[in-house]
């Protein structure tokens, strides 16, 4: 099995074999000591560093946006789902935001500590009246009030 690698699987030690891909993005996400050597051992084994096309990471971009992930996405998040969906690999990944737009993208997901999140679609609700708020808008075009995020949990079916 193919794993595809965020930077927090560096950061601590957790039993995954098979083969073992990341981004040049997560590589300068490495700072410290420890995922640096980590990552020195997992490259001397045959990891891959390697980037998705664009098509790829305009899809990741897309699904992002359709799953209200977007806003909390980083590069390096995007740049990791993108090789996940070009590699047909498995994202291993804590990041709540990052399972959640792999899921819209059928992308498996592997948890290393965090329970695994649920498949959710993100919207900006207005805190003064509780009207959705459109994509672009600062504040709620019916009261003015500025706006919280809401997830609500999707199920199968529709994307």
């Amino acid at each position: 099995m193919r794993y595809i690698l965020d930077a927090s699987f560096f950061f601590g030690e957790y039993p995954f074999c098979g083969e073992f891909a990341t981004t040049p993005e997560v590589v300068a996400e490495l700072r410290d000591v420890t995922s640096k050597m980590r990552f020195e051992v997992m490259q001397s084994r045959g990891l891959l560093i390697s980037e998705a096309d664009a098509a790829a990471v305009d899809r990741v971009r897309d699904a992002a946006r359709r799953s209200g992930d977007a806003r909390v996405l980083s590069e390096t998040d995007i740049s990791v789902i993108a090789l996940g969906l070009a590699l047909s690999g498995t994202v291993v990944s804590d990041d709540f935001a990052v399972q959640n737009v792999c899921r819209h993208l059928k992308i498996p997901v592997q948890n290393m500590m965090q329970k695994k999140a649920k498949r959710r679609v993100w919207k900006s609700i207005c805190s003064g009246c509780g009207a959705e708020i459109p994509a672009g808008e600062e504040d709620c075009p019916v009261c003015g009030s500025p706006p919280v995020r809401r997830g609500t949990e999707k199920r199968g079916g529709k994307k």
